[in-house]
């Protein structure tokens, strides 16, 4: 149904955006409506796609060196130079150190209106080393970082979308901008949103998105804001069996607020989330400890909500340090909100998505993918085969910096199966498959609807035009305001 209603789309929204607007929001109630999946009319293959087919290869390679290479948030040194070498040599103009981090950058090409921009991530995650294709945990280095996100693959195809994307507007001589944006440290949720602080986005019209899963969806509504807190006590060192009345443990503190917010969990909203990692407790058994040191993370799916937590959070803190005679100090270390939805870029994501159709997994394919279900004790579901039908609240609840990006200028973000059905991120099942013709296979999927995306916009600039319209609605015309301190900087102080 939805490419039916596409190509009416695409026959009346050049002579009016307002007519483009209603048909494509039609489109969406009558999926949500309906609820199921309908069949898919395949339209021609676009220029883009043919040229992400002919350099496949070009591609996997580069995914699979930022995979071998895999470097945590503001560490990406390498992998932020593979993926500039590639824009470089496609004539996109470069600028490094965008929002004061060393890694992250902009590529830019083209001129004027509309500008369309694209969103790279290419940061790993702490001890998720795996050997690529094995459906079993088996680490390359012991405790070393891997794409347990598959960060590679999102970045990769990122760029090879802009690539794509940049030559079809050269040949067919298109107005318009297109921006590749590298945004390192999205694992530690700040990266974006201090490009945004310094003016990243400031002269963006719309951006589109990916990130690897394990369902083919337009995701929208269904992120969390996240709030991350240093929760620190503060004691006095004493000899624990001379003289342990001397001292005041700091470590007590901190092991009577984590049962404080233990106990709090059972009165926060079902769709809140809160954990945790202790950072310090203490340099040795016999000394009562001075300092701890706990970093906390509260999530729901308001900001406001976050909020409500966080005075939570803090009152127990003083609790604690009261109930011990310590100090406590509580550090707002970032802040993202949830992200803006904008149904007018859904719309035409949801189109390439069908358009182009899911992975086209092989036998093989689904034989690694059964392997490592039975592996984790999940059921043998195999691989997503299926484009899920538009609806609101698609997608997953992790948190991430896209939904700072998404108050600031509107943005629609599309999620495409690279791991087994029912495996989750941020775990070795995703490194393993993020260099193996699964994760491949989902890439180049991803790099031609964004790729095809940004084309449709710069053809049809009232696309653009429909979606800020909605943006100013969505966040009901109040300008973007950061989270962050003026004087706040980009630190990798450990990893998250």
């Amino acid at each position: 149904m939805f490419a039916a209603l596409g190509k009416a789309n695409m026959t009346s929204h050049k002579r009016s955006g307002t007519v483009w607007a209603v048909r494509t929001l039609t489109a969406l109630g009558a999926l949500c409506a309906l609820g199921g999946s309908a069949p898919v009319a395949r339209a021609d293959v676009r220029p883009t796609d043919a040229y992400l087919d002919d350099n496949r290869a070009r591609w996997e390679h580069v995914a699979r060196q930022i995979w071998d290479t895999p470097e945590l948030g503001l560490k990406e040194t390498r992998s932020a130079a593979v993926l500039i070498d590639a824009l470089r040599k496609e004539g996109f103009q470069i600028t490094t150190g965008v929002g004061g981090e060393p890694t992250a950058f902009l590529a830019t090409a083209g001129a004027g209106a509309p500008v369309v921009a694209l969103l790279a991530e290419y940061d790993a995650l702490p001890g998720l080393s795996q050997v690529a294709g094995v459906p079993k945990r088996q680490p390359v280095a012991e405790g070393t970082p891997g794409h347990g996100c598959a960060h590679n693959l999102l970045g990769t195809a990122s760029v090879a979308a802009a690539i794509a994307a940049n030559r079809e507007r050269i040949a067919r001589k298109l107005p318009g901008t297109i921006q590749l944006f590298g945004t390192p440290a999205e694992e530690i949720l700040f990266g974006k949103t201090f490009m945004i602080r310094d003016g990243a986005f400031k002269q963006t019209d719309v951006v589109l998105a990916w990130h690897p899963d394990d369902q083919n969806r337009v995701t929208n509504r269904t992120r969390l804001a996240a709030t991350a807190v240093d929760v620190e006590f503060f004691g006095r060192a004493a000899h624990a069996s001379a003289s342990p009345w001397l001292g005041r443990s700091a470590l007590d503190a901190l092991v009577l607020f984590d049962h404080a917010i233990a106990l709090m969990r059972e009165h926060i909203k079902p769709t809140a989330r809160m954990h945790r990692v202790i950072r310090d407790g203490g340099q040795a058994p016999n000394i009562i400890p001075d300092h701890s040191q706990g970093e906390y993370w509260l999530r729901d799916s308001t900001g406001e909500s976050v909020n409500e937590m966080l005075e939570r959070l803090k009152k127990a803190a003083d609790g604690a340090g009261l109930a011990t005679e310590t100090r406590a100090k509580v550090t707002v270390t970032f802040s993202v909100r949830e992200p803006v939805p904008n149904d007018a870029l859904n719309a035409v994501l949801q189109r390439e998505l069908e358009r182009v159709g899911p992975p086209k997994f092989d036998d093989a394919d689904q034989k690694f993918a059964r392997a490592m279900q039975k592996e984790l004790g999940f059921d043998d579901a195999g691989l997503a085969t299926q484009v899920m039908p538009f609806a609101q609240k698609n997608g997953g609840t992790a948190s991430s910096d896209i939904g700072e990006v998404s108050a600031a200028v509107a943005l629609a973000e599309l999620n495409i199966a690279t791991r087994p059905i029912g495996t989750a991120a941020h775990h070795w099942a995703q490194t393993a498959c993020a260099a193996h013709p699964v994760g491949y296979k989902g890439m180049a999927i991803a790099a031609k609807v964004l790729a095809a995306g940004t084309v449709d916009i710069l053809t049809d600039p009232a696309v653009a035009k429909t979606a800020r319209d909605e943006f100013a609605v969505q966040t009901k015309g109040k300008p973007y305001v950061s989270p962050l301190p003026p004087n706040a900087k980009p630190m990798a102080t450990h990893a998250h």
